[in-house]
């Protein structure tokens, strides 16, 4: 966060101002302008005190600290060299971040099928000057190559739709197995609202030798929309542990169940 903004921060947030709403008011057209021309080439955030990353003006209100524990396991577990997929990358804050640890010998694919997500990622990823090593996907990623329903409604959360509704319109899909067919995939990232069996469903039909076979599978679940699509904490467990992989939590404990929101780590039982 640059000086100004942290002067910003500190005077709106002082006891002798805390309650002029009326004030701030009325000073956050004069503020927004100054943040967008001052943020013109990207405002600065080191996330989790690691990663520095400039992102648009208009997320100025993203602090530094973001989902530090997944981040700093992720983080220390990726290489130089690496192939990353992020699918659901939402605005791109790991694709970012990624990028930069995997260098100019790696890649990183970023997967987000929402239209203004997708839009926000673009920007990020020129705002870094990543285009070399990220390539961006408008895609939702599960269990065919071709289309799918998908609704960027607030009350669902971005939520993929096995089927086109009244209310959801398509995007296309793709299948991590097809898409990165012959090609190494040395870390799967998945933040997919429920839909994250689906996910491997299309992601891991490929023997455990194959390249393709990422070492690392980083996924946020989300039991609370799992009967949407048919999964449970049995069946999720299984496809993993099926194609060959050690399922923890983020402190390394073995994962037997899963009832609530948060991260799982696969890792590739024969490395």
């Amino acid at each position: 966060m640059n000086i100004i903004e942290k002067a910003c921060v500190t005077i709106r947030h002082s006891p002798g101002l805390a309650r002029t709403d009326w004030l701030w008011n009325a000073a956050r057209p004069v503020y927004d302008a100054a943040m967008n021309k001052l943020g013109r080439h990207g405002l600065e955030r080191v996330v989790n005190g690691t990663d520095r990353i400039l992102i648009d003006p208009k997320y100025r209100g993203l602090g530094e600290v973001y989902e530090p524990e997944v981040w700093r396991h992720l983080m220390s577990n990726v290489r130089a060299g690496d192939v990353v997929a992020d699918v659901g990358a939402h605005i791109g804050l790991y694709t970012l971040a990624l990028a930069k640890r995997v260098g100019p010998s790696g890649r990183v694919v970023a997967f987000e099928p929402d239209e203004k997500s997708f839009r926000d990622l673009l920007r990020h990823v020129e705002l870094n000057g990543l285009q070399a090593v990220v390539r961006a996907v408008r895609a939702a990623v599960g269990t065919l190559d071709g289309e799918i329903g998908f609704t960027s409604d607030q009350d669902t959360q971005n939520r993929i739709l096995v089927e086109k509704t009244h209310q959801s319109s398509t995007v296309p899909a793709v299948r991590l197995d097809s898409f990165f067919k012959g090609q190494r995939l040395d870390i799967l990232k998945v933040d997919v609202e429920g839909f994250e069996e689906n996910v491997l469903k299309g992601g891991l039909d490929v023997p455990m030798e194959s390249p393709q076979a990422p070492r690392l599978i980083y996924l946020e679940v989300h039991p609370y929309n799992w009967s949407s699509y048919g999964t449970t904490s049995k069946s999720f467990l299984r496809q993993l542990r099926e194609a060959g992989y050690v399922v923890e939590t983020l402190d390394g404990q073995p994962c037997r169940s899963i009832s609530k929101y948060g991260e799982v780590i696969a890792r590739r039982a024969n490395v």
